[in-house]
């Protein structure tokens, strides 16, 4: 067998929050936020001997007429259709196609049927069978990976990804969490046992990218400051090595829990390693739906005051935000509105509640019977759920989440809130990013969709002119506003005219 493999990230079924599908949607280029780990991370664990090159399909296209005998997929719940449309295709043209990833992992149900390897679980530990197997054409249906020692996870193929392709490069520094959110996938994939990468690997993986030009980098860690100790050891490297860089400091992004707001000294160790922006679960102003969903660490807090604290720290914070809980009444959308808007943060996920398959809130939604939509789920409108909500209906949950949201990416909204976030934020060690066309062409753009709009871009300028130190927070905050309206256009949400009207089922 010819001992070639193509490796397949696909694209996501719609734009994300998350993602920059605006920059191809308005002129500007195809690139992807944050680099891709998984098929990077895969081609470093096969074998000499093996040809092997890789496809970020949200980057490039994906070549069909491939010259490798395999072709490897990964993906999540989001990519899942664009998944079994490329295995029908390459299967079609006699490749062995092996699907793997988070997906895969807690549905192979769902994906054996798509695939003529199946992985489930994490790649480490069976990958030299794998390959093993395929190349004496004695291959199994299904490889079953367990719960590896990070280090022997190999320095990622940055070399076999197209440079320049991503906003950001990406680091994984520990997989697994400690806590026990119901709505959660992670712990039922990755396990509650958190493990990690030594500082040293994390460093070498820095180096790599960092000769390739790369100075934004995602510490992919479902959280990173849980682990004090761990944290500490790592930070104070991270400060080490960034501090001897002959050029510009790397910044860092990453994703913690609130209660890092008890942790003062903490806080201080992220911003003098250059951690600029962390995605805090915040979930809910509703203690009642906290509590319900296990959520122990946003309780018995002022969030509020705790995300000021992490913002007065010098960390710009990304709030992720939910409605759908059990106790959550139609009442809920005007307190997550009121609520929002007097935070700091301007940069706000949100979505519906939606119960993956494998975690407690999957099965008891099953035992309940409320259930639904499961042909709908990963493939249409980010606010689609799979639970039948238990205080609305679904139509009064959409309508509610759709007026919310034009209510808080109002652009004189959150102009409020990042005046607030700068009034705030403490003076930032970064480096300070000049401006790219990039971020000429998102500005230029975004002042054209109205006078409110214009005026937003207006404020960015000028408070990048007064506080040069946020520069590269500003520049993020720009491209995450145009990405929501562009998500918001692409799914028939936004209409400015709900962020003046009262909340009504109606509206």
């Amino acid at each position: 067998m010819q001992r070639s493999i193509y490796l397949v990230n696909p694209a996501e079924a719609g734009p994300a929050f998350h993602g920059a599908e605006v920059l191809a949607a308005w002129g500007i280029g195809r690139m992807a936020n944050v680099a891709d780990l998984s098929t990077t991370t895969v081609a470093a664990l096969i074998p000499a001997g093996w040809s092997v090159s890789i496809c970020d399909e949200r980057i490039e296209q994906v070549n069909f007429d491939h010259p490798a005998s395999v072709v490897g997929i990964t993906g999540k719940v989001s990519q899942f259709a664009r998944m079994v449309e490329l295995a029908r295709e390459f299967r079609q043209r006699g490749k062995i196609v092996i699907i793997g990833g988070p997906y895969a992992s807690l549905n192979p149900d769902d994906v054996r049927p798509h695939a003529d390897l199946l992985v489930v679980g994490e790649f480490e530990e069976i990958a030299t069978k794998v390959f093993s197997d395929l190349s004496a054409g004695t291959w199994e249906d299904v490889y079953n990976g367990g719960r590896p020692d990070l280090k022997s996870s190999p320095i990622p193929r940055w070399d076999l990804y197209p440079k320049g392709g991503a906003l950001s490069g990406q680091v994984q520094t520990s997989r697994g969490c400690p806590f026990e959110c119901e709505f959660c996938d992670v712990i039922q994939y990755l396990g509650r046992k958190q493990r990690w990468k030594d500082p040293d690997q994390v460093i070498r993986e820095l180096e790599v990218l960092y000769s390739r030009g790369v100075r934004t980098v995602f510490l992919a860690d479902d959280n990173f400051t849980v682990m004090r100790r761990r944290t500490r050891e790592l930070l104070e490297r991270l400060i080490d090595w960034n501090d001897r860089r002959p050029g510009a400091r790397m910044l860092f992004s990453t994703q913690v829990s609130i209660d890092l707001a008890r942790e003062p000294e903490l806080m201080n160790l992220c911003v003098a390693a250059n951690l600029h922006t962390a995605f805090v679960g915040i979930e809910t102003p509703n203690e009642e739906s906290l509590a319900e969903t296990m959520k122990r660490q946003n309780l018995r807090v002022d969030l509020s005051e705790e995300v000021r604290k992490i913002v007065r720290s010098g960390i710009m914070v990304t709030g992720g935000m939910i409605v759908g809980f059990d106790h959550d009444g139609p009442d809920i959308f005007q307190r997550q509105v009121e609520f929002i808007n007097g935070l700091p943060v301007p940069l706000i996920t949100f979505g519906l509640l939606v119960a993956p398959p494998a975690t407690p809130l999957h099965a008891r939604m099953a035992r309940e019977g409320r259930l639904i939509n499961h042909d709908r789920l990963g493939s249409g409108s980010f606010l689609d759920t799979n639970i039948r909500p238990l205080r609305m209906s679904e139509a009064e949950l959409k309508a509610g989440a759709r007026w919310l949201l034009n209510r808080i990416y109002d652009p004189r909204a959150f102009a409020q809130r990042v005046r607030h976030f700068v009034e705030i934020s403490r003076t930032s060690v970064g480096a300070i990013d000049p401006i790219k066309p990039p971020d000429r062409g998102l500005a230029i753009r975004l002042s054209q969709l109205g006078t409110a709009e214009h005026h937003l871009v207006q404020l960015l300028v000028r408070l990048g002119d007064e506080r040069p130190d946020l520069l590269p927070q500003f520049k993020y905050i720009l491209l995450f506003y145009c990405q929501v309206r562009y998500l918001l256009d692409y799914y028939g949400v936004w209409d400015p005219k709900l962020a003046k009207r009262e909340f009504s089922a109606a509206a």
